[in-house]
């Protein structure tokens, strides 16, 4: 069985990912306010002190309770977090999903680009999954590059897959897996 676990330091002399802090309040606020993060994650709509250190323990709890690992996105320099990226373990054994978010003003920067291929890197070697997926909406064309740019293939499109906030989405399926890592 699969089980993940906090990965040591990742960074790339760029980005870090690493697990939340208390202290990474600003980037959960931050992403309280923009108008889609919320909707499609936990961060909370309507954002509080209290709501923010809420979210950070569900992270945490994310592994505590075996359903997978969720950290920041930090910058390697100054370590504040601006953006989230986490492992979820699927029902099928050594497959995870990979989910992400990047607060607005650290966006077209590339950093989630730069997380993934971190996160994906520990994730086929030392976490020791076989299969990593990504599910995205056909209209979200920069989550679509980020992946594509680290070596994920789209395998298909799932229709009226998922439900966000209040309506049903299509996605888009991608996939890296261990063999690709050996090319």
């Amino acid at each position: 069985m699969t089980n993940l676990a906090y990965p040591p330091a990742l960074h790339d002399g760029v980005v870090r990912v690493r697990p939340w802090r208390d202290t990474d309040l600003l980037c959960v606020e931050q992403a309280a306010q923009d108008p889609r993060i919320p909707v499609g994650t936990t961060v909370p709509a309507r954002y509080t002190k209290e709501a923010g250190l809420a979210y950070i323990a569900r992270q945490h709890a994310r592994l505590t309770s075996g359903e997978g690992v969720a950290l920041a996105i930090a910058d390697q320099h100054t370590d504040q977090a601006v953006g989230h990226i986490n492992l979820m373990l699927r029902p099928q054994e050594g497959v995870a999903g990979i989910g992400y978010w990047i607060v607005p003003a650290a966006r077209r920067q590339g950093i989630v680009s730069r997380a993934i291929s971190l996160t994906t890197a520990w994730g086929l070697s030392a976490g020791n999954l076989a299969r990593i997926e990504g599910w995205v909406e056909p209209d979200n064309l920069a989550s679509q590059r980020a992946l594509e740019i680290n070596g994920y293939l789209q395998e298909g499109r799932l229709r009226s897959f998922l439900t966000i906030g209040a309506r049903r989405a299509d996605v888009l399926v991608y996939s890296r897996i261990a063999a690709d890592a050996q090319r």
